[in-house]
């Protein structure tokens, strides 16, 4: 079987009353038996496609856009094309941002020239259909759609799914990245036995994301220790941060029953901006019956978890 973009095509011959080809998948009972019409199937590569990157597309949790896509290769002119890019279900994945959706399709030709197109969103949000997208091919195209992450996105890897003419292929691999980054703040500090109280801390850094939600943050006592949130005769239950322009606000916790965990709602973070840091405490001592050596309070702050400053018991 041969013709005008046909390639390695086969016929199959029957035996007798009974149709050929009987164990290809795409074959349908009781087509080219006796008495019945024959079947053709065509199977054609027109054009490929793979997915976008090397690199990855990072995207931080409340962050900016970034551009995943595919490439589209083929060594024959193409028809234009129907477009269609479905964000992964439950990934938190937007087109666009929060504060001002993106619904075109970038097309990079093979000269590249690039083209943008406006999609259709569909009703729930998830996938945007571009009409008539000239790739401009034989050669290779690029496609590329905006979106970023949200707020509760979830993290790791996902990607988009892209269909092209009804042939699909995965994006780019999007990495979903946290807003801010914990790690122990500040400094060792010193506690006496039965002295007074120290403040132990961790810093807080934004990594580019915008308008950061109010977090849960604990503090936690190490275990088994005999400390304390500030001393046997003045309890202190506070969380203090430090913003990162350079204001100070404190807010109370809830004690937990073993008295091990401070839990402070609705804190602000104080890192509006990329970059920006702040520093948040809370007042702890050891007592008469703490063993010495070194130690650290356990801090969660939103889903980030992140030791204190060690805490050197004499």
């Amino acid at each position: 079987m041969s013709g005008p973009g046909v390639t390695a095509g086969r016929t199959v011959a029957g035996n007798g009353a009974r149709a050929g080809g009987k164990d290809d998948p795409l074959y349908q009972t009781p087509v080219g038996d006796a008495d019945n019409h024959g079947q053709v199937v065509l199977q054609w590569s027109e054009f490929t496609l793979t997915p976008g990157g090397p690199p990855d597309v990072e995207l931080t949790r409340g962050g900016p856009v970034g551009y995943p896509g595919i490439h589209v290769d083929s060594d024959v002119e193409v028809a234009p094309a129907t477009v269609s890019v479905t964000l992964p279900s439950d990934r938190g994945l937007l087109f666009g941002t929060q504060t001002l959706a993106d619904y075109q399709l970038t097309v990079q030709d093979p000269s590249g020239q690039t083209t943008p197109h406006m999609g259709k969103l569909s009703e729930d949000g998830a996938t945007l259909v571009f009409s008539d997208v000239d790739l401009n091919l034989p050669g290779t195209a690029v496609m590329w759609v905006a979106v970023s992450a949200g707020h509760n996105a979830p993290l790791g890897a996902t990607s988009l799914a892209f269909t092209v003419a009804g042939k699909p292929s995965p994006s780019t691999t999007v990495v979903v990245t946290p807003a801010y980054d914990v790690t122990p703040g500040g400094g060792p500090v010193t506690a006496e036995r039965g002295g007074a109280p120290v403040y132990p801390g961790v810093e807080v850094r934004n990594n580019g994301s915008q308008a950061i939600p109010l977090q849960t943050v604990t503090a936690a006592l190490p275990d088994a220790l005999n400390m304390q949130f500030g001393t046997p005769d003045n309890p202190d239950h506070q969380l203090t941060v430090w913003d990162a322009n350079h204001n100070t606000t404190v807010y109370m916790g809830n004690l937990s029953d073993d008295g091990q965990v401070l839990t402070f709602s609705h804190v602000d973070l104080g890192t509006p901006a990329a970059g920006s840091r702040s520093v948040m405490w809370v007042a702890v001592s050891a007592s008469d019956a703490t063993p010495p050596g070194a130690t650290r309070v356990e801090f969660s702050v939103g889903d980030r978890l992140s030791p204190s400053t060690t805490i050197n018991v004499i």
